[in-house]
């Protein structure tokens, strides 16, 4: 039945339907639920005959006690699908009972609200009182009669309606307690489908989260290239990735995140460990070769220091004495430099290092095979570092842009679903749509 629409209720003080809800599709879901139960019951029948079938061969034992455990599990559901339908079947004839009773109500104020927002016939305070003939005072004492009782019928409408919509929480509240109380029947959830429940109901907040990891992670590495000084902890990009593919895998698992996002994670992972193992590896190669250096060089190697101490020393006063323009320039100059050579070292501060020493002591001692060899290694993981790393970051910034950001649609779509549930669909981030439909197709729910 099609109910009155919002503005109709204004009689009764009402802005929309005080008594909404379509009862028809209330019966229907009744209908639903207790067809799914009567097909149970079905499986349950077949799963009996199972149980007491004598010639079902040599793992008769087993198949009976599979057969009888799947069964009494199916028996709670079917009976909760019977009890659940039950119940939306009462809920739907209550809710019907309200909706009439609300009609009622509202028929019995429209039939008598003309009359009741009537004005009233007493002449204004202050104005002259006319001369009414007797016939025209009954008239006029007949229709106050009349407006009085119009206005009591309309205030008895609005009683009956809050009657009504309380009745109508009242048997809400007590057939939504019934379903509530179906749940515990014994029939439990397993840690999986807990597990399942809280990433879904987590699901956009867990992504937006990962995905702060790696932006945070690309920041530190674009911002590491132009400080030579500085190297970012492994440790730390470590975590952070590691994080990220914990994030991932979680929604992937549910179904709710694409396994593309888990390869990409678990790539960055892995050409971190590369990296930190050819950095490793570059290390113990240059310490070796620079103890061996120093015990070749014996007592030159005073001397040497000394020389380099007062060259060192000369070129600083030579500085010193530059302008402030010239100071400026070779400042830049040096600077570029070293970004360059720490860009051309894979990133790493130390590789460079260990690099320039390894190339000092190959000219220092040429005739001396060490450390030519260890200079030809250590380009061999410098190699190493450079495709690690540099694969590592056209990865990470083919999953931020082809992929689309949820940090930036976050972002874009103000903050909309707020912290504990933010809103991360929409088109604020760059990607590519190819790109887009794979990870579609990778977001399948493990088990489904």
């Amino acid at each position: 039945m099609t109910r009155p629409a919002d503005s109709e209720w204004a009689v009764l003080d009402e802005s929309e339907d005080p008594v909404p809800g379509d009862p028809h599709e209330i019966r229907t879901e009744s209908s639903r639920l207790g067809k799914m139960a009567a097909t149970i019951r079905d499986q349950i029948a077949l799963l009996q005959d199972i149980a007491g079938d004598d010639n079902i061969g040599k793992f008769a034992d087993t198949l009976r006690e599979t057969a009888t455990d799947l069964r009494d599990g199916l028996d709670k559901v079917a009976t909760r699908y019977e009890h659940v339908s039950e119940y939306l079947g009462h809920w739907a004839d209550d809710l019907d009972q309200c909706q009439s009773d609300s009609l009622r109500a509202l028929a019995r104020a429209q039939a008598v609200a003309t009359t009741a927002n009537a004005p009233e016939l007493k002449p204004a305070p202050g104005s002259p009182q006319p001369q009414l003939t007797p016939e025209q005072q009954q008239r006029q004492a007949a229709a106050e009669r009349a407006r009085q009782a119009a206005q009591d019928e309309l205030a008895g409408a609005k009683a009956q309606l809050a009657r009504t919509k309380s009745h109508r929480d009242d048997r809400a509240g007590f057939w939504k307690q019934r379903i509530e109380d179906t749940e515990h029947d014994g029939l439990k959830d397993s840690r999986w489908d807990s597990f399942k429940d809280f990433i879904h109901q987590h699901a956009e907040l867990i992504k937006l989260l990962a995905d702060v990891c790696t932006w945070i992670v690309t920041a530190l590495v674009i911002v590491s290239l132009f400080i030579p000084v500085l190297d970012i902890a492994t440790a730390l990009l470590g975590g952070l990735m590691l994080a990220a593919l914990l994030g991932h895998t979680a929604v992937a698992l549910t179904g709710d995140g694409s396994w593309i996002d888990v390869g990409l994670d678990v790539f960055a992972l892995a050409t971190l460990g590369a990296s930190s193992w050819s950095e490793a590896l570059l290390k113990g190669s240059t310490g070796f070769a620079d103890g061996v250096a120093r015990g070749l060089r014996g007592s030159e190697e005073v001397g040497t220091a000394a020389a380099k101490t007062a060259a060192d020393g000369a070129d600083l006063l030579g500085k010193t004495g530059q302008s402030p323009g010239v100071r400026f320039s070779s400042f830049m100059a040096d600077y570029g430099r070293a970004v360059a050579e720490k860009f051309l070292a894979g990133g790493e501060k130390e590789v460079g290092e260990h690099m320039a020493t390894l190339r000092s002591l190959a000219e220092e001692f040429p005739d001396t095979r060490l450390f030519p060899n260890a200079l030809a290694r250590g380009t061999s993981f410098l190699n190493t570092v450079r495709l690690a790393n540099g694969a590592a970051n056209i990865v990470d910034e083919a999953g931020h842009w082809a992929g689309g950001s949820d940090l930036i649609n976050w972002v874009g779509n103000g903050f909309a679903g707020g912290l504990a549930h933010p809103e991360l669909e929409g088109d604020t981030s760059p990607h590519w749509d190819t790109f887009g439909r794979l990870k579609e197709l990778t977001t399948h729910e493990v088990g489904s």
